[in-house]
Parts: C-alpha cells; sequence; structure tokens
C-alpha cells in the first residue's frame, strides 16, 4: 500500500497550497492535486480548513534561483481561468522527477521575468494560455526576420483525399506533403532554415519553458495570415496506423505538444478554435496557446480538434513548434 504523505510535514506543498489559495484558486482543485500527490486526506483538509499554513517569506527562496513547476490543474468546469502550478519532486540526487516527461509541461519562472500561465478548465483536453511570452520586440524581430522567406503551407493528405480533392486544389511538395487551397490558405516560413541567432534563442526559450529537450522539437515555424485565409479544423497529430503515420511518425514517433504563439493583435478575427469545447482563443501579442494533442495515457485525443479562424481584417502572425515522443 502506497504510504500517504502528511501535508505539514513537506514546507514546499505548503507553500504551494497558500501561494494557490492566495491567488484565488479553486480550493477543491488544490485539494485534488494534493491528493493526486499521495496526501494524507486528514491532513490536506486541516490545512485547507483551519488556515495553519506555512508563510512564504519564511522559505528565503532566494530572488536568482529559478523555480520549476509542473502544471497539474484538476478543475471544474465554469470556474475562471486559473492553473494550479505544483512543485517539481526531486530525487535524492537533485534530478526533478519527470522533467524530461511528455505527460506534463514543466513551466520554468524566472522571479526576473515571470509569465502567468493559466488553464483552460475543461476535462477534455490539457490547453494552456501563457500571458507575454513574448515580448513585442521578440515578436516584431521575427515578424521581420521571417515574411520574407514565405511559402505557401502544407497539409499532409491521405491518398484518397487527394483523389477526391477538386481539380487544381491540391498540389504535391517535395516534401511529400500537399498544398491544399479548399483547406489551408496561410504562407509558412520554416524558421529553423534560416540558422538565425534570434530563432535559436527562441527555440531554447520555448524549450526550457516546456521543460522538454530540444532534441524532441521540430523545428520552428512562422506562419502569417492575411483578410481570408484560414487553417479549417484539423489535429496536429498523426492518426496511428495510417499513411501519414507512416509517412510522418514511425521513426520520431507522434506529435505531443503544439505550443504557439501569437506575434501580433489581429484587428478582427483570425482567432483559434477548439471545437470540442467551443471555445475561441482570440489573438493577443506575445501570448502562447499550449495543448496537448495526446491524452495523458499517450492516445492521440481527437477532442484536440482546432482550426485557424479566418482573419476579417488586418493580418496574422503567430509561430508554432511541435514536440515529438521521442
Amino acid at each position: 500500500m502506497h504510504h500517504l504523505k502528511r501535508l505539514d510535514h513537506h514546507q514546499d506543498w505548503l507553500t504551494w497550497t497558500q501561494e494557490n489559495l492566495a491567488r484565488g484558486c479553486d480550493p477543491a482543485g488544490v485539494k485534488a492535486i494534493l491528493l493526486q500527490n499521495a496526501f494524507d486526506p486528514v491532513s490536506v483538509e486541516q490545512v485547507l480548513t483551519q488556515g495553519v499554513l506555512a508563510s512564504a517569506s519564511a522559505l528565503g527562496r532566494a530572488a536568482s534561483t529559478p523555480m520549476v513547476y509542473h502544471a497539474r490543474a484538476v478543475l471544474r468546469q465554469d470556474s475562471p481561468l486559473s492553473l494550479a502550478l505544483a512543485p517539481v519532486e526531486r530525487t535524492q540526487s537533485g534530478e526533478a522527477r519527470g522533467e524530461s516527461s511528455n505527460a506534463q509541461p514543466v513551466f520554468l519562472q524566472d522571479p526576473a521575468n515571470p509569465f502567468l500561465a493559466s488553464q483552460v478548465i475543461t476535462p477534455k483536453l490539457q490547453l494552456y494560455l501563457i500571458a507575454d511570452f513574448m515580448s513585442p520586440a521578440e515578436c516584431q524581430d521575427i515578424i521581420e526576420l521571417g515574411q520574407g522567406h514565405l511559402r505557401a503551407s502544407t497539409v499532409s493528405l491521405p491518398d484518397q483525399d487527394v483523389q477526391d480533392a477538386l481539380p487544381g486544389t491540391v498540389q504535391l511538395q517535395a516534401d511529400q506533403t500537399y498544398v491544399d487551397l479548399s483547406f489551408r490558405t496561410s504562407h509558412t516560413c520554416d524558421l529553423a532554415l534560416l540558422q538565425h541567432p534570434l530563432v535559436e534563442a527562441m527555440d531554447r526559450k520555448i524549450s526550457a519553458a516546456m521543460g522538454l529537450p530540444m532534441g524532441l522539437s521540430e523545428g520552428t515555424q512562422l506562419q502569417r495570415y492575411r483578410v481570408g485565409e484560414q487553417f479549417k479544423a484539423h489535429t496536429d497529430f498523426f492518426t496511428p496506423q495510417s499513411e501519414e503515420y507512416a509517412k510522418f511518425a514511425a521513426t520520431r514517433g507522434n506529435r505531443t505538444w503544439t505550443f504557439m504563439v501569437y506575434l501580433n493583435e489581429v484587428e478582427q478575427g483570425g482567432g483559434t478554435h477548439f471545437v470540442a469545447i467551443n471555445k475561441t482563443i482570440r489573438p493577443r501579442r506575445g501570448m502562447a496557446v499550449v495543448w496537448n494533442n495526446l491524452t495523458p495515457s499517450g492516445d492521440v485525443n481527437p477532442q484536440t480538434l482546432h482550426a485557424g479562424m479566418p482573419v476579417l481584417e488586418g493580418e496574422k502572425f503567430v509561430i508554432t513548434k511541435w514536440f515529438r515522443q521521442r
């Protein structure tokens, strides 16, 4: 039988509880996370109801030391947006448990330049928003760097879909993907091919924020959407035992996390719509949208179906990085 821990014997978790309650996280969600992490229900209830919480200032954390958190929120439908961030448990050797796992992202919080992460509250998928992940200057620099290297955006298509397509709408590319003018009409820059210090710094920032090795990621892309352009509802994973999986995922495995950042404000339209939860996220410059294309058990999650809605006025720039299983 697994030994249950007393909450009042773990100073880091006491402080975590205090901080999350203080910033308005749902106590039921905080309690659920504590129980998931093998804390004794009696001691959890005592801390939550009696207010026997350790002072965060008593810990005396060095301000210069980055703090690593796992995003493990268990929150109710229709609750306010909030993300309970649980401390990483470390082994005796000092390694963070699960730090290289694709199961959960690890958001690296730098006290000198913190960002706010929140979870879209739904049992259907893991979906997070990170406000001001990139600064206005970083966003503009990437736009200026990439917009001179754009090509038509592509998709992967089964042979049957290609055969059924309207004449002139689908064009095969050298990498075995297709330009499909009936489905995706944006333009893309393969930023990784530019081998530029700005791109390398951005990649390091994303990889560090996720707590995942750079080697698990694909090269970051820039996408530009002009008025009327869109990306119809799709998923980012490759369907197991399909033609596209054999072509694009047999070696590196499926896509796990998608990390997308809006680089500019869009005057009208251009939101990212998640179909299963009927939620459209409006573009905000510098905001990252992060989601797990798989379930926690590792199966593909069809409820990650999403669409880049048509731009109605202005234009939209985003960057996208995908992570793989291996």
